[in-house]
């Protein structure tokens, strides 16, 4: 999408050179994956475009300028997905400039709509500006010193993987991301992986472990890639036109299940240790693809933490019977754990609240206020 206004003009050379009007199909074609994503594969919506006519109407150059998808970041220059065509870019001065001064301008994540300048003479592109975001899906990495990780933006859905087979599923580890996902305004599901490593007897109870911390309200997938099972469920919960990032440790099983679900080998794998179950960092990029016949998946590389800083809003759309029976307590600074007059312990005890639900929000929010008390006091959650 090429935007016309009128605007100061950077001198490129000659006349020819500097009158010609460079389209996304006239740079160099580049390798990409047979299954990522085309432009009209993503959602742009009203925000966007408004704030990329904006910047348009005060660019120098503005019939260069272009919306894209950044749909891969790896150790080379983001991929941009343009209408028509997949290209290189590469990020404008200004990104460098901003992020000294400390400003607002955030650099490009995988799922980023972007303003990106296509220049006479230059066989990339160039990011000028993100565009608004609906949704940020970020983790805390900065210690103390408030930095914050953003590894997919314009998400609508998180997939939890967990894998089954290697002891008890680590309930904490689901809770903290359904709290980032929850935080950040998407959906979450929990996709349970190599289930052909269970008993059934093994596989119905952790099932019911895991549904007793995530309640009604989310989607509990088991799956197999080796059989080929529970891969449509999974498919249901990425419909055409939605993006979706998968979540879990390393060794979980994540590039596996998006190969099943691609239908092919696509993204490489990698054998777990056999002492500990532990996965090896198999994915290095972030990489988005589309399903047949469903949205766009965006991996990433195995986290092995998910630190909670400043998450209480998501918290709280986690366990919401919690904090509701929270309001009743005779104290308010109640910790639900032994005060007289808790109705979070009395909601416990007649059935309204489930213990595992209770020991998970509790827990989280210990780490939280723990986490709070270490910041700087400069740091703005």
């Amino acid at each position: 999408m090429a935007k016309k206004a009128r605007g100061k003009r950077r001198d490129h050379g000659s006349a020819e050179v500097r009158d010609k009007v460079v389209q996304p199909g006239d740079l160099p074609p580049v390798d990409v994956l047979a299954d990522a994503p085309a432009f009209s594969n993503l959602r742009l919506d009203d925000a966007q475009c408004r704030s990329f006519e904006e910047f348009c109407a005060e660019a120098e150059a503005p019939d260069e300028m272009h919306i894209g998808f950044v749909i891969r970041l790896d150790r080379g220059f983001p991929l941009v997905a343009c209408e028509g065509t997949t290209f290189r870019a590469e990020h404008a001065v200004s990104f460098a400039k901003r992020n000294r001064e400390k400003d607002d301008m955030a650099l490009p994540a995988v799922g980023d709509a972007v303003a990106v300048r296509l220049a006479p003479g230059h066989d990339r592109g160039v990011i000028e500006r993100v565009l608004p975001r609906r949704s940020t899906f970020e983790r805390w990495r900065g210690k103390n010193r408030g930095e914050r990780q953003v590894l997919c933006a314009n998400v609508d859905r998180v997939l939890i993987v967990a894998a089954l087979g290697a002891g008890e599923v680590l309930l904490d580890r689901i809770a903290r991301s359904l709290v980032l996902a929850a935080d950040c305004g998407a959906a979450a599901s929990v996709v349970l992986t190599k289930a052909d490593r269970c008993t059934p007897e093994e596989l119905a109870e952790e099932v019911a472990r895991v549904r007793r911390l995530v309640g009604e309200h989310v989607d509990v997938v088991v799956t197999s890639s080796l059989a080929g099972e529970g891969l449509d469920p999974v498919r249901a919960c990425v419909p055409e036109g939605t993006v979706a990032m998968i979540l879990g440790e390393s060794g979980a099983g994540k590039s596996t299940l998006l190969n099943a679900l691609l239908g092919h080998e696509a993204l490489e794998t990698s054998a777990v240790r056999a002492r500990d179950d532990a996965g090896r960092h198999t994915t290095v990029a972030r990489v988005m693809v589309k399903l047949p016949g469903a949205g766009v998946i965006a991996d990433a590389p195995g986290l092995r933490s998910l630190p909670l800083v400043g998450h209480e809003r998501g918290l709280a759309r986690v366990f919401p019977e919690v904090v509701e029976a929270a309001h009743g307590c005779r104290f308010n600074d109640c910790t639900h754990t032994h005060e007289p007059g808790c109705a979070v312990r009395e909601a416990v005890a007649t059935g309204e609240i489930d213990e595992v639900r209770l020991e998970a929000c509790l827990a989280l929010a210990r780490e939280m206020r723990v986490s709070a008390q270490s910041l700087d006091p400069d740091v703005k959650l």
